[in-house]
């Protein structure tokens, strides 16, 4: 699913017109690079959250030109509840995006988008906001399902869904071996313009 069908689908789903529906997923994209270009975190609500995380510097290796690898800031994303509950995504004990989906250092919400898409004098409602927003995930959700990849461009980036296999891990606070269980998530790649960006 492209960045166009995804606009098409949140106005159909939302009643709204497919320039207020581009207008809800720019301000989103921007508000969302903005903060993190200053390294702040972002959620969208019942979608998911951004943050920025740092690696150590390290020297890689492209193994298409064999060259090194400058160093990076990935964008990670974690989902909110709402999102992972409808992609059947098993969390597991102690996932941490509940808080993130609430603890974020920039929070778009519907009332976030009314007041910055407009619709001539009129504005844009705060319910045709939340309904634009839901039009969102549960657009992206039925692309994920069907194993489709979720585009958004070179200036955002794009959304597919990893499976994790099972593994052991250790308890940080007792140091015993536990077995996680294999689970699915949501993987974000950052495009080039938004990696750009925070880097």
């Amino acid at each position: 699913m492209n960045k166009a069908e995804l606009i098409e689908a949140m106005a159909s789903h939302a009643g709204i017109s497919a320039s207020d529906a581009q207008g809800i997923l720019d301000v989103c994209i921007e508000t969302t690079t903005a903060a993190l270009s200053r390294g702040d975190s972002a959620v969208i609500v019942g979608f998911g959250s951004f943050s920025i995380s740092k690696r150590s510097a390290r020297t890689g290796r492209n193994p298409q030109t064999g060259r090194g690898a400058p160093g990076d800031s990935p964008v990670t994303f974690g989902a909110c509840p709402e999102f992972a509950a409808a992609l059947d995504l098993n969390p597991g004990k102690g996932d941490e995006a509940s808080a993130k989906c609430r603890d974020a250092d920039v929070v778009i919400d519907a009332e976030y988008l009314a007041q910055r898409v407009g619709r001539g004098d009129a504005g844009l409602s705060k319910a045709d906001a939340k309904k634009a927003l839901d039009g969102l995930v549960s657009a992206t959700v039925r692309a994920l399902k069907k194993g489709d990849r979720l585009s958004l461009g070179e200036s955002f980036g794009s959304f597919s869904i990893s499976k994790r296999s099972a593994r052991t891990g250790r308890n940080p606070q007792t140091g015993k071996e536990i077995q996680i269980a294999a689970k699915k998530v949501v993987k974000f790649k950052a495009g080039a313009e938004l990696s750009k960006a925070v880097n």
